[in-house]
């Protein structure tokens, strides 16, 4: 698991890669706790269009960065969910809680 960040105008970007698992959940919660001390940014954005695998143990990630932000005030959207990963949160019915969003499709002209 590698976790790359970036500031994107008033947002922290996390982008995840590889596989979110039962072995990785741990050192993933703790850095993100981490990046949430660091930096102050009202609205964390974690994207996953880099992920290969995650099982459930991504809700317990997922919901202790949601908890954690809005203990201050902040906002978590998780954005680029894979399908996969995309029926393990809607199963959670974390939409109630959580903002998703889906890349845009660009738009194609045909002449």
């Amino acid at each position: 698991m590698q976790i790359i960040h970036e500031r994107e105008g008033t947002s922290l970007v996390v982008y995840l890669t590889d596989e979110l698992d039962q072995h990785s959940a741990r050192k993933v919660i703790e850095a993100l706790d981490r990046l949430a001390v660091l930096y102050a940014e009202e609205t964390m954005v974690l994207d996953l269009r880099r992920l290969t695998f995650m099982d459930s143990s991504g809700l317990a990630v997922a919901i202790n960065l949601h908890r954690t932000l809005e203990q201050t005030g902040r906002h978590l959207t998780i954005r680029n969910t894979p399908p996969q990963a995309m029926r393990v949160f809607h199963a959670a019915h974390l939409e109630k809680y959580i903002t998703f969003e889906q890349a845009e499709e660009k738009a194609t002209c045909k002449h």
